[in-house]
């Protein structure tokens, strides 16, 4: 696991609409919220990019920008962003790279029989949520990461199973811990 209060690990990415960035260099001074999620096919990752999406204002409000890394290739992602009015930062990784830099997991067959991924799967099913294509590895973990507008990580969190994934109410609830602590420091 990363250590935190160190920079957080660099990469290159391009985002869904093309557009070519440095993480987090480009982005210096703004509050990160970084999301490891499966792929596009992934009932989960859909309903949590879904979730994001609903909260983006809110995220907006507070100052963080945001990422979410995904197995889909360069062309679903663009796809994908138009069809469901995507506008936070959608970026492939079929390679993995930023999934092993960041040190985010896979899982094993046993993650999909925790309790709560079989009811994290029928939760999303029953919000129309289906399978789509196998676009990538279906055992990889979730994560997220804050990173502070300094440039260090903040936060971190590694998914235990498949369907663990940080909740929006999880998520500012530690913004505001971390807001507050850094307040203090100053």
């Amino acid at each position: 696991m990363l250590e935190l209060g160190k920079p957080a690990p660099e990469f290159e990415f391009e985002n869904h609409k093309g557009e070519r960035y440095k993480f987090p260099g480009d982005f210096s001074g703004k509050w990160l919220g970084l999301f490891f999620l499966r792929h596009l096919g992934c009932p989960l990752c859909k309903e949590k990019i879904a979730q994001l999406k609903e909260n983006q204002a809110r995220y907006q409000a507070e100052g963080v920008e945001l990422f979410v890394v995904v197995e889909s290739t360069p062309r679903r992602i663009q796809e994908y962003s138009k069809k469901e009015g995507i506008d936070f930062h959608l970026i492939s990784d079929r390679e993995k790279r930023i999934y092993q830099l960041y040190q985010v997991s896979r899982g094993s067959f046993g993650d999909f029989f925790f309790p709560s991924v079989l009811s994290a799967s029928l939760r999303a099913t029953f919000k129309g949520y289906f399978h789509g294509k196998f676009e990538g590895d279906e055992f990889q973990r979730p994560a997220c990461f804050i990173v502070a507008p300094s440039g260090k990580l903040v936060y971190a969190k590694y998914g235990k199973n498949i369907a663990n994934v940080i909740t929006e109410e999880d998520f500012f609830e530690v913004l505001k811990m971390l807001k507050e602590k850094e307040e203090k420091n100053e």
